[in-house]
């Protein structure tokens, strides 16, 4: 990576708060909501079970029209956790960084990714 590009990663990572995926485990457990950040070619691999595959490109602009956060007031949108994931942690993190900024309380980058998920004998499914 280069100097400038880890730079920005650590500024990034510096400002949201990472979690492990045996956290993820346990909050797929939970009313979390849990995004797969990765592109489609990427979702066509296998997804984590449980999680909503949408790209980070189209993610801010696209939350408030998704169906678990269509219906509900904003403010309480804005505290519901969420649980962001790509392949190995860096797009999820700049995700999460947007999502705090969008004013999203409760926002969590999955440390490592799916790659770590599976590192870690995780499954898949098939979208």
């Amino acid at each position: 990576m280069k100097p400038c590009i880890a730079n920005y990663m650590t500024n990034v990572k510096s400002q949201i708060c990472e979690v492990s995926v045996d956290d993820l485990r346990q909050a797929l457990n939970t009313d979390a909501l849990v995004f797969d950040v990765r592109e489609p070619q990427e979702h066509a691999q296998g997804v984590i079970a449980g999680a909503l595959a949408i790209p980070r490109g189209v993610l801010e602009f696209n939350l408030f029209n998704l169906p678990m956060l269509k219906d509900i007031e904003e403010d309480h949108a804005l505290e519901k956790p969420i649980y962001i994931y790509c392949a190995s942690g860096g797009r999820s993190a700049c995700t999460a960084l947007a999502l705090q900024n969008i004013g999203f309380k409760n926002v969590y980058s999955v440390a490592g990714g799916i790659k770590q998920w599976v590192d870690t004998g995780g499954q898949l499914i098939k979208p």
